[in-house]
Parts: structure tokens; C-alpha cells; sequence
């Protein structure tokens, strides 16, 4: 899943992309409101993490910019005012979620994963296909093998993230693209066959592990997850 952060502390804005990362998240991170409306206009981000204010452009007119070009992001908005009224004008110019500074970066990773499972349609942080479980929030898999056993898939967090992208658009194939812009950030370096090596490490681990054949590669469009048969 990928997230934007557009936030002008320097300090912040790092600490928050780089535990973003290591939660396993695609992490683009923008200094000023005007860049961070070019690249939601852009990429397809799962999540924006909008500070109020900003230089260049104030959060809420990018706020509001991004929803007048229905921009589909869930936007979690951050800022220094906790007055009920701004809270109110935050949350009708748009925005999905608000959290008031200083915050724990626990409270952030919680309210960003459930908006990334709203984003996508799940109500629940547990997703099951087939003989595979998915916790989204643990950020962990498990296969089931019969009489109450399973085995924990050992994933790298670019391979949990490709499962759990397919995994949120299960039974609907998904073109290598948008896998691509959702798997990878802007600092990273993309080869032509990422996206197919990934799924071939994946399905590796996913056979070792007992796992019947879940994804299903579409030819020239990208792959499915679902149970049963191409």
C-alpha cells in the first residue's frame, strides 16, 4: 500500500516516512502543500497524511482541491488545532480522519490502517481466502493445513504488501501497473520484471507453506488472487 505525507517539519515528516516503512508501506513525502497536490494528482495513493498548515498551498485548500478532482485517497489530516469548529471544517471539506498534534506514532499507524481498509471496502482487519488468512492490522498470513494447524508465512514486507493488495481486490485481476505504483515509492528502483519476481517469491512461499494455487496470473493484464480455478 502506498501513502503520501505532506508535512513541512522536516523532522516529523522523516520520522513518520521512515516508520511508515518499516510497517511496510510504499512512502512518498512532500514538504509543502503545492507538491503535495501534484503528486496526489499523480499517483493513486491508498492513504494521504495531510498536515494543516503548510507553506505554499495550506493543507486545507489542497484538502479541498483533492476532493473537488475526486481524488479516491483516504485523507487523514493532521494538525495543531483541536477546536471543535476546525475539527468540523476539517472533516466536511473532505477529510476522512484527524488526529491533533503531538500524537503517538501507534495512534497514526492504527488510524492509517483502518483507513486503507475502508479505502478498499473491508470492514474487517481479517481477510480470508480459502485455506489463507490475512491480518492487516498484525500485518501477518497464515495457511491452514487441517485439525487446527497453520503455518505462518515468513514474507518480506514488499511481498506482505503484494498479498495484501491482491488480497483487498480478491477474485478481480489487478494489471502489474497499479500493483507497481502501490508497492513502490518514489525512492525506489523499479526493474521491468519487479512485479513478476515478486509474485514468484510469493507463490514459492505460499506453496511451501501447503497453500493450493491462489494466484492466478492473467495474461497481458496481471494477476487475481482467488480460491478455485483461473
Amino acid at each position: 500500500m502506498r501513502i503520501l505525507i505532506v508535512e513541512d517539519s522536516a523532522v516529523l515528516r522523516d520520522s513518520l516516512a521512515q516508520g511508515l516503512r518499516e510497517a511496510g508501506y510504499a512512502v512518498d513525502a512532500v514538504a509543502d502543500g503545492k507538491r503535495g497536490l501534484i503528486y496526489a494528482q499523480t499517483t493513486d495513493y491508498d492513504v494521504i497524511v495531510l498536515d494543516w498548515m503548510l507553506p505554499e498551498m495550506d493543507g486545507l485548500t489542497v484538502l479541498a482541491k483533492i476532493r473537488e478532482k475526486r481524488i479516491p485517497a483516504a485523507i487523514l489530516m493532521l494538525t495543531a488545532k483541536d477546536t471543535l469548529d476546525d475539527k468540523v471544517r476539517g472533516l466536511t471539506t473532505g477529510a476522512d480522519d484527524y488526529l491533533v498534534k503531538p500524537f503517538a506514532f501507534k495512534e497514526l499507524l492504527a488510524r492509517v490502517q483502518a483507513l486503507t481498509r475502508r479505502r478498499h471496502g473491508e470492514r474487517s482487519p481479517v481477510v480470508r481466502i480459502g485455506p489463507l488468512t490475512i491480518d492487516t492490522s498484525a500485518k501477518t498470513a497464515h495457511v491452514a493445513r487441517g485439525h487446527g494447524a497453520a503455518v505462518a508465512l515468513d514474507l518480506s514486507p514488499r511481498e506482505y504488501g503484494l498479498l495484501a493488495y491482491l488480497a483487498a481486490h480478491a477474485g478481480k485481476p489487478v494489471p502489474r501497473a497499479e500493483l507497481e505504483e502501490h508497492l513502490y515509492d518514489d525512492r525506489s528502483q523499479v526493474f521491468s520484471n519487479a512485479i513478476d519476481s515478486a509474485v514468484a517469491a510469493l507463490r514459492g512461499k505460499l506453496d511451501a507453506a501447503g497453500c493450493p494455487a491462489i494466484i492466478h496470473t492473467r495474461r497481458k493484464v496481471g494477476y487475481v488472487l482467488k480460491e478455485g480455478t483461473p
